[in-house]
């Protein structure tokens, strides 16, 4: 299989462990994860995935990407394109829909890339967590400026990368370590440990780290509904035995009752 999928954003939740800890939470859903296309090894065995993932009108889409699209059998189009690292022994091929359960498992430890949000223009201060300067000593309006932003004649210029005010915000950022801390296979969503960057509704890229943690949730706090197996197809194979006998003694009946007759 892979160790990458796309996923968006849902919101901000709480769960709670078996220990009785509180954990923030993120609800995110893994839907619409397609194989576009593939390259091949010399040996003829997948060397990556190319995935597709979100809907779009297929008119709407790049000539470049909508021919390749309508030639791989595509009705649909998609709005974003990954190259995945394909594992050893996958068995995906062009047109195959992803699930979440084949890529993810509870107690997986995984990284999160999105693009954070934009909050316009900032300070210093809260833009990079400046310290600010003394608000005594005859400093009215120096409290959150930035200070000193070069030096004298020589180099006679700011530096390339100062860090200043300016936009904060739209940025691409990964977080680390965060663990799935439910897998929902019918909605194709999932819980994981923590927030993950971007507004709601946002893409984002999880890629599995190949570590495990072991947490357990109090399903009943965290209102984690149980998956009931319907018990109908066990009552039906009950059944069948019971008409199958009730067919038998009426055979067995049948015959007596000719023989009766005929005496």
């Amino acid at each position: 299989m892979i160790t990458q999928v796309f996923a968006t954003k849902q919101k901000m939740t709480q769960a709670w462990t078996k220990l009785g800890k509180r954990m923030a939470v993120t609800q995110l859903s893994v839907v619409n994860n397609v194989v576009v296309g593939q390259k091949l090894r010399d040996d003829q065995q997948p060397l990556s995935f190319e995935i597709g993932y979100g809907k779009k009108k297929l008119k709407n889409t790049d000539k470049p990407l909508r021919s390749r699209l309508e030639k791989g059998g595509f009705s649909v189009g998609v709005t974003s394109l990954r190259q995945v690292a394909a594992a050893e022994g996958s068995t995906l091929k062009v047109g195959d829909t992803i699930n979440v359960k084949d890529v993810l498992e509870v107690g997986d430890v995984v990284k999160v890339q999105g693009v954070t949000k934009g909050r316009g223009f900032g300070g210093a201060m809260k833009r990079h967590g400046f310290q600010g300067q003394p608000k005594t000593h005859g400093q009215s309006d120096r409290a959150r400026a930035v200070g000193s932003i070069g030096n004298r004649t020589t180099p006679g210029r700011v530096f390339r990368g100062k860090r200043m005010a300016g936009h904060y915000g739209v940025e691409t950022q990964t977080v680390m370590g965060l663990t799935v801390l439910y897998v929902d296979p019918t909605t194709q969503s999932i819980w994981l440990s923590g927030p993950v960057p971007g507004h709601m509704q946002s893409v984002v890229t999880i890629t599995k780290t190949g570590e495990k943690k072991n947490i357990e949730l109090d399903e009943k706090a965290s209102g984690i509904k149980p998956v009931v197996e319907a018990a109908a197809p066990e009552q039906s194979q009950e059944a069948a035995p019971a008409t199958e006998t009730a067919e038998a003694s009426q055979a067995e009946v049948t015959p007596q009752t000719e023989n009766g007759g005929a005496q």
